[in-house]
């Protein structure tokens, strides 16, 4: 497990630099929506100017109306969270960084700590202050699970992914029997995200107790049923979920 320490190491250092990151959300509805044309932007406005800033990508963190979706991070300050950002908004974004205050223009609110849901740890930002995320009537109701990565990590990442908790089963994994991994799932109730909602533990039990050495994984990207799109939103924001 020494790998998985590593690379968490690895994962916190690009999740929680020391300089200023901006992440654009670069998932399907974003580039719908124009988030291409703000990264390219970003990249060469930074550049141009010479900062030594991050410009990341990530998935969508769920406001797809309100896409490009741009956050701000920056040592000891909350991470902005910004909607509907164009060229001018993303200079102006830039322009606050340098001067050490951020616009306010289409701010959707502020993020003061991180809270990982598989590991139970909290990682502080900033003090809080009178503008939460948590306050915004579409995020405030809402307790991410499945999607709780999407939009803070880079998916093609797996760095930050395990930093975020990935992969941490695995270490208990290795230790049980195949079919005390399959009743361990069947307990916890996972469920396909269709219509049907077939346990999941079932369909490895049948895999399992299937004929032939050789077992196939077959991911299913894209349900039958009307509005199942949200596949599509986790394998873009987070595929190792």
């Amino acid at each position: 497990m020494k790998e998985l320490e590593i690379l968490k190491k690895e994962g916190l250092s690009t999740l929680y630099p020391e300089r200023v990151k901006i992440s654009v959300g670069r998932a399907t509805c974003g580039r719908a929506a124009g988030a291409e044309d703000v990264y390219t932007f970003l990249q060469d406005v930074v550049a141009r100017r010479g900062l030594e800033w991050d410009v990341s990508t990530v998935g969508c963190l769920g406001f797809c109306q309100g896409e490009p979706l741009v956050t701000v991070q920056q040592p000891g300050w909350p991470r902005y969270v910004y909607s509907r950002v164009d060229r001018r908004l993303a200079e102006q974004i830039v322009e606050g960084v340098a001067a050490g205050k951020l616009p306010r223009r289409r701010l959707l609110g502020e993020i003061y700590a991180d809270e990982l849901l598989l590991t139970g740890e909290k990682v502080e930002l900033a003090p809080e202050g009178d503008h939460p995320l948590e306050k915004n009537p579409f995020y405030g109701p809402q307790v991410r699970i499945a999607t709780r990565n999407c939009g803070y990590i880079n998916p093609e990442s797996i760095a930050e992914y395990v930093a975020r908790g990935g992969y941490l089963a695995l270490k208990k994994a290795v230790q049980m029997q195949p079919e005390e991994i399959i009743e361990e799932v069947v307990k916890s109730g996972l469920r396909g995200r269709g219509g049907a909602g077939f346990l999941t533990g079932k369909k490895w039990g049948f895999a399992r107790a299937a004929s032939g050495d050789v077992k196939y994984v077959i991911c299913n990207a894209d349900e039958g049923d009307p509005g199942a799109y949200m596949d599509r939103s986790i394998l873009e924001g987070d595929p190792h979920t």
